[in-house]
């Protein structure tokens, strides 16, 4: 994996309310000495007039106090300025060689010489935490969470999604099962440079789903890997959760604009506009054949109203991971009552299966990536 470095605007700003307490106690800590100095000012200079040895007897534990309160200070306020302060994040590349070929089955899925773009964070974690983006979305929109989290992260773009590749003709579009098998040949690479590091997968809708297509395509991979933990985050799980992008699979690529703007015009309310403008403006400015083809793949697995088969493999799953944990947005929350009966009645844990009062989206916000991921591990 080659990295090259991106340096990030270092925000000083405290990021808890206990580095906040702890930096205002600082603050009235400097200006107690502050006080100090100010009072004893009068005397210092009455030292200063005297002798040495009055100096030396008077002056002198004035002096080390000051020297001493004032480093002290600088090192206080250092160490709460480092454990605020927010990481660089580094971009890399997965170079795809012929090994990849091993699972991919078409002789039509050109990869080899291509490669994977990723974001990392690296920290002194027992964690390594890696995340899959949804439909048309990269590795980019983990990057605020990337910046905070107190794990070790790497957020995956997968194949052909990256903004540079949207014009590049080495970046066709691929079948769903090529995309699973490079996703697990990432996997098994990470694996590979942090042998000693305990990997959780979390995976924001398609990216949800491509955990579970692992099961399918690239089962050795998931056992391989001893997974801590699986967080799927907004899964689709029928014909329900996948009305979004069954539209955009629909769409007619010759007159893609046409019917893109129909999208827009069938919002209900504005609400759902705001949600269709905000995910039409990041698929859009990808290369829509790759979004397109692999929307049509993965809506066409889930063109049925049974819950049965998503539970199915999130059973599997659970038997190859310590833990697997869902969370649906309240855009799914008509279905999530049937969908936890059905858990139970097959023996799942319920407290692994959530519904939140945040949209679709705020799933991918740092506040909520943290509360919860740092609840789960």
């Amino acid at each position: 994996m080659r990295r090259r470095a991106i340096m990030q605007p270092v925000d000083s700003r405290p990021r808890s309310r206990r580095l906040r307490w702890w930096m205002t106690a600082a603050s009235v800590a400097g200006s107690a000495f502050g006080l100090v100095a100010s009072l004893y000012s009068a005397e210092l200079r009455r030292v200063l007039e005297a002798s040495g040895r009055g100096f030396v007897t008077t002056g002198l534990p004035i002096a080390v106090t000051a020297v001493v309160a004032s480093v002290s200070g600088v090192l206080i306020y250092e160490l709460l300025f480092r454990r605020g302060r927010v990481a660089d994040v580094t971009a890399g590349e997965i170079a795809i060689r012929a090994d990849a070929l091993e699972g991919i089955v078409s002789d039509e899925d050109a990869v080899v010489g291509r490669s994977l773009r990723y974001l990392e964070t690296r920290r002194r974690s027992a964690d390594l935490v890696v995340f899959l983006p949804g439909l048309g979305l990269d590795a980019n929109d983990f990057r605020p969470y990337l910046s905070e989290s107190k794990f070790h992260c790497v957020a995956l773009t997968l194949y052909g999604f990256n903004p540079a590749e949207r014009d590049d003709e080495h970046y066709q579009p691929i079948s769903l099962q090529a995309h699973a098998q490079l996703v697990a040949y990432a996997l098994r690479r990470l694996r590979t440079a942090y042998p000693r590091k305990r990997i959780t997968v979390v995976g924001f809708s398609f990216g949800a789903d491509m955990i579970l297509f692992l099961l399918e395509f690239a089962p050795e991979v998931l056992r391989d890997l001893q997974l801590r933990k699986a967080v799927l985050l907004d899964p689709n799980i029928n014909r329900s959760t996948t009305t979004f992008s069954a539209r955009i699979a629909r769409v007619d690529t010759d007159s893609s604009l046409r019917d893109l703007v129909a999208i827009l015009r069938s919002a209900k309310d504005r609400s759902e506009l705001r949600y269709l403008c905000e995910y039409l403006a990041k698929i859009t400015s990808k290369n829509f054949a790759q979004v397109w083809r692999y929307a049509q793949e993965v809506s066409s697995r889930f063109n049925h109203d049974s819950h049965d088969p998503f539970l199915d493999a999130v059973g599997q799953l659970v038997g190859v991971t310590e833990g697997v944990h869902v969370i649906l947005s309240f855009n799914h929350e008509t279905i999530f009552n049937s969908v936890a009966h059905a858990a139970a009645a097959r023996g799942l844990d319920l407290n692994d299966l959530e519904c939140s009062r945040t949209d679709h989206f705020e799933l991918l916000s740092p506040g909520f990536l943290k509360d919860r991921l740092e609840g789960v591990l």
